[in-house]
């Protein structure tokens, strides 16, 4: 029988690739796609928690704007909390941000969630909420106890949103509330009637 001459570096190196023992490729190769698999899971990691910072910073934000006495500067804290979570997730992913269809989407949003959470009760009023507010000691006792919650619960399931259509490849023009909006109920009730930090820790 007879055997393959082995070649020495020299003579491997004068013959070209084709001369070179196939075994090397086949041993090299695994180690490199397990090198591969492992790099893109850890910034696959990497990036998922950097999103649940983003999105469990601004939810804690959110909820503590409502313990603000001052009527109507709770509301505007609130916006400008959530205007910056969609420009954080926009950054993070390399989205252009556009302020002007984020605070859109925010408003259609909100109003697939309000009345069913607050039952349609007068309560649920902007005018009457902020009226009650007004009062000493009954308005802020009120907010401490209700709009933290709500805050923390709508702010969690707005970023879960455009984390995920940012992630898609998606952009604030390609952003369509119609479509979401299972997702984001199903997000806002995951969370929903919880405090804001099981909020967070959800995130």
């Amino acid at each position: 029988m007879v055997t393959k001459k082995e070649l020495t570096p020299e003579e491997a190196a004068a013959a070209g690739p084709e001369a070179v023992s196939p075994t090397a490729t086949t041993t090299e190769a695994p180690a490199d796609a397990v090198a591969a698999d492992t790099t893109h899971a850890a910034v696959a990691v990497a990036d998922e928690v950097a999103v649940r910072h983003i999105i469990r910073t601004h939810l804690l934000l959110a909820a503590g704007s409502a313990v603000i006495p001052v009527v109507l500067l709770d509301d505007a804290v609130l916006a400008g909390v959530q205007l910056n979570l969609l420009r954080e997730l926009a950054k993070h992913y390399g989205v252009d941000f556009r302020g002007d269809i984020g605070k859109a989407a925010i408003g259609t949003l909100l109003a697939t969630v309000a009345p069913a959470t607050l039952g349609g009760s007068l309560l649920g009023s902007f005018a009457f909420r902020h009226t009650l507010k007004a009062i000493p000691l009954v308005g802020p006792v009120l907010g401490l106890l209700t709009q933290p919650a709500f805050n923390a619960a709508f702010t969690y399931a707005l970023g879960k949103v455009f984390a995920q259509h940012f992630a898609s490849g998606g952009t604030f023009l390609t952003f369509d509330p119609a479509k979401v909006t299972d997702f984001f109920k199903e997000k806002f009730n995951e969370v929903r009637g919880k405090s804001a930090q099981a909020a967070a820790a959800a995130a």
